[in-house]
């Protein structure tokens, strides 16, 4: 299942893949948002002729808080809505046999919240998504959210203690974080189940943002990422300025 790489990521498109071309550079999988599995008809002939199989898709997009959704909501009624839009990614995912979902916690504090409350209400939501199918369901830390770091991922999964909710470790949001991307792996030890690797700047009077580089491009040391990545499933998440297929094979270049 490794590498795989998410086209959206790569090309700015839901459509337009050079996915016989991704194949040849010599990745195996894809990672997708939500948005694509309505599309499959569209794509999916020409994945499985390239030999691409999804393994993963995304749910980030769909859970910025105060934006698109949030697991934590205080307000019933938009937990609720985030929630049923999960569960119906779960029913799509299961048809087209796609094995993991990613999903991240929400800002502290919603709707005055206090972060005992917004935890509670992430690990309720969390169970519900769990008992909906065999899917596993990948917590993964995020800057500016409740659960920032891998031991605080490391300790909703423990509490869940559910066999298909497990972790996700983006190696770029770790060291926005401050964590160094192996020690981050260590730390979540088997809950890991998925890698993402993006590189990030953080240097000394840079502003942490989450914006993708491309790989060798920030702060991201190469045996790093290969530390976080070791023998796991890994998606390698590009936002390219220019051509997206060298894009793509120049981070695997790096990256071996």
């Amino acid at each position: 299942m490794s590498p795989a790489i998410n086209p959206v990521y790569l090309t700015g498109s839901m459509e337009n893949w050079p996915l016989a071309e991704l194949a040849g550079a010599g990745y195996r999988g894809l990672e997708l948002p939500p948005a694509c599995l309505e599309a499959a008809p569209a794509w999916k002939p020409a994945a499985d002729a390239a030999g691409l199989r999804v393994v993963c898709v995304n749910a980030l997009p769909e859970l910025r808080p105060y934006l698109t959704g949030s697991l934590s909501d205080g307000v019933e009624r938009r937990r609720r809505e985030t929630r049923e839009a999960l569960l119906r990614t779960l029913a799509r995912m299961r048809d087209l046999e796609i094995p993991l979902l990613v999903v991240a916690p929400s800002r502290v504090a919603e709707n005055y919240q206090t972060a005992d409350e917004a935890r509670a209400l992430l690990i309720e939501s969390l169970r519900l998504l769990a008992t909906a199918g065999d899917t596993t369901i990948l917590l993964e830390a995020a800057p500016f959210r409740m659960a920032t770091s891998s031991a605080d991922i490391a300790g909703i999964v423990d509490e869940i203690a559910m066999p298909n909710v497990a972790a996700a470790l983006d190696v770029g949001h770790a060291m926005l974080n401050g964590e160094a991307p192996g020690e981050a792996a260590s730390a979540l030890g088997e809950r890991l189940r998925y890698v993402q690797v993006h590189d990030a700047e953080v240097r000394p009077g840079v502003p942490r943002l989450d914006r993708h580089v491309p790989l060798g491009e920030g702060s991201l040391d190469q045996k790093e990422a290969r530390a976080a990545i070791g023998d796991r499933p890994f998606a390698v998440s590009i936002t390219p300025i220019g051509d997206p297929l060298a894009a793509a094979r120049s981070a695997l270049d790096w990256l071996r």
